[in-house]
């Protein structure tokens, strides 16, 4: 019996199947859409803030790497700059020992010239007084050949006593 049909029966379901979809549709129907697009909406929504929050942190990383990268390039400029003027004071440097050595050397050999023709000078007086000394003892003893000999060996035994 449950699954005989009858016709009144059909009738009737169908009938309340109409009424239950018309009431439906009047009432619930609008609402239920305006649920849908209200959370068609919001999903819409998020999904486009999503994508301006994603596009928004490309915009910093790429700002972020700029940033890194200038400043690299400025600490390499920095460091070239650290080199080159390094480089300059070394040069610098090298250039005044260069000149202090060369002025120390020029010092140096005008002393040593100045001593030089010092000695040579008081060699030369020396030489003069032993001259003026041996030629005085020659003409104060006008001695004869063998004497004159015996005074030179005399006065050369005695040069190393008057140094």
């Amino acid at each position: 019996m449950l699954l005989d049909p009858h016709a009144g029966l059909i009738i009737w379901t169908i009938i309340t199947f109409l009424v239950v979809l018309f009431v439906l549709k009047k009432f619930a129907w609008p609402h239920l859409l305006a649920a849908l697009d209200e959370r068609e909406k919001r999903i819409s929504d998020a999904i486009a803030a999503a994508e301006q929050a994603r596009q928004e942190a490309e915009e910093v990383l790429r700002e972020h790497r700029q940033k890194l990268a200038a400043a690299d390039e400025e600490a390499r400029q920095v460091v070239a700059e650290a080199r080159e003027a390094g480089a300059n004071v070394r040069q610098t440097i090298v250039s005044q020992a260069r000149e202090e050595a060369e002025r120390m050397l020029d010092q140096a050999r005008t002393s040593i010239e100045s001593e030089k023709r010092a000695a040579i000078a008081e060699l030369r007086r020396e030489t003069a007084h032993l001259a003026v000394q041996a030629a005085g003892a020659l003409i104060d003893a006008n001695l004869d050949d063998e004497k004159n000999r015996g005074l030179v060996d005399d006065f050369i035994a005695r040069i190393p006593e008057s140094n």
